[in-house]
């Protein structure tokens, strides 16, 4: 079985990738030609997520369309016509199954072709209801009626795909339901986990010096957040209806952290925040206006196998992120977290009957839930008595990792792969 896999927000394709190559399935990544360049968005970069993504460089390429606008409908008002999908059409006519995520379903049906699978990788469902693509259908210039045809064929690609997943209940799934498009509730296997042996010098030789003395000192009590800053909404950029599903509420660990200092004695802890997003200035003049800049330490933005070796080395607590919407899912740094047995903060959107009813096995059992800066509070006043001079891992939650993700979730894949190819063979479609 031969299998295309189209895009690669977040490096979620390449995770795939690889445990599908671990299974003997011939797998390929196609990246879309603006994925994983320029300063904004590295880490859909497969060299971003891992220390040994040269291994793999036979099974990755970039396609030479971008994911937007371009791909399907051009840029009339660029004079930009669209862009020729005849060589695509012939590079992936050799494939048994085709994955795809992005506007992956719109530039399938440009090329009158049936999409095997999609997956979703954003909240909303992208290019239709998603916050950025709302808030500029709210503007009335040049390029809104080419966005608001390019949702319609990204519907119309939608409801001609053959199988539409999703791993995103809450609004996504209103979404889907409001247009009349069924889906099957699947995770992708989102993380590939890697170890590795490098000295700290060798692993964060992109760091500064300092930065890496304090990441790596044993004697401090140490909670790492990459979580992007998004928690100041903004009317010019940002949806009322769908900003509970993006906001991360960033001051929720800031300000949790502050209390945690004020209500311990003398303790050596520091936090460390990723400086990126769009409300970095907001968070540091929080910082700045609690008074304990002393105790927070900014990190640049960093690959993802930097982020692994933080974690697993050196870390007592981690935040995945804490947006705060009913049976929204979690991002990147939790599933690390997951699979590593990292203690972590992370709003968890649902009930146990709840998580069950869509998956069909419980949640990760040890999530520190937050709601609130007290729940930040209580959690590291709880982590600090237990391993303030040790890293404490979770084997419960990497069991549950192994069991319903990773290899064990890609073997279910395979089936549906399985299911797919055998219903095409009976109809006899290409």
């Amino acid at each position: 079985m031969k299998v295309a896999l189209l895009g690669n927000t977040c490096n979620n394709n390449f995770a795939f990738l690889r445990y599908l190559l671990d299974l003997d399935i011939d797998a390929h990544l196609y990246l879309y030609s603006n994925e994983g360049k320029g300063e904004e968005n590295p880490i859909h970069a497969p060299e971003w997520d891992s220390y040994s993504a040269s291994l793999y460089q036979d099974k990755i390429s970039y396609l030479n369309i971008p994911n937007g606008i371009a791909s399907v409908i051009g840029r009339p008002d660029k004079f930009i016509l669209p862009l020729n999908l005849s060589k695509l059409s012939k590079t992936l006519s050799k494939y048994d199954i085709c994955v795809g995520s992005g506007l992956a379903p719109a530039i399938f049906l440009r090329m009158n072709k049936h999409l095997d699978v999609f997956t979703p990788y954003g909240i909303g469902l992208e290019w239709v209801a998603d916050n950025e693509n709302k808030k500029k259908l709210e503007t009335l210039n040049l390029e809104w009626p080419f966005r608001k045809l390019l949702t319609y064929f990204q519907l119309q690609g939608l409801r001609k795909t053959r199988i539409v997943t999703s791993w995103l209940p809450g609004i996504t799934a209103e979404v889907f339901k409001n247009h009349s498009i069924p889906t099957r509730y699947m995770h992708v296997p989102a993380y590939y986990v890697e170890q590795s042996t490098k000295s700290p010098i060798e692993a964060l030789k992109t760091l500064d010096n300092s930065l890496i003395k304090e990441i790596t000192n044993k004697d401090s009590f140490k909670t790492f957040s990459f979580m992007r800053h998004y928690w100041v909404f903004n009317k010019k950029r940002n949806d009322k209806k769908t900003w509970m599903t993006c906001n991360k509420n960033n001051n929720f660990l800031i300000e949790g952290f502050s209390e945690f200092i004020k209500e311990s004695n003398n303790i050596n802890c520091k936090l460390f925040l990723s400086a990126w997003g769009q409300d970095l200035e907001e968070s540091r003049q929080l910082v700045r206006d609690l008074n304990i800049e002393e105790n927070v330490l900014w990190m640049p933005l960093m690959p993802r196998a930097q982020i692994t070796y933080i974690l697993n080395n050196y870390a007592n607590l981690a935040v995945g992120e804490f947006i705060v919407s009913s049976e929204e899912h979690w991002g990147s740094t939790a599933w690390e977290c997951i699979a590593l047995g990292v203690p972590f903060l992370q709003t968890v959107n649902y009930t146990e009957a709840s998580f069950k009813q869509f998956w069909d096995y419980g949640l990760p059992p040890e999530i520190l839930n937050v709601k609130s800066s007290r729940d930040v509070t209580h959690h590291m006043k709880s982590i600090y008595k237990k391993s303030y001079n040790a890293c404490l891992r979770s084997y419960k939650n990497q069991d549950w990792f192994k069991a319903n993700n990773a290899h064990s979730l890609t073997e279910k894949w395979v089936e549906l792969f399985e299911e797919i190819t055998f219903k095409k063979r009976i109809e006899n479609i290409d």
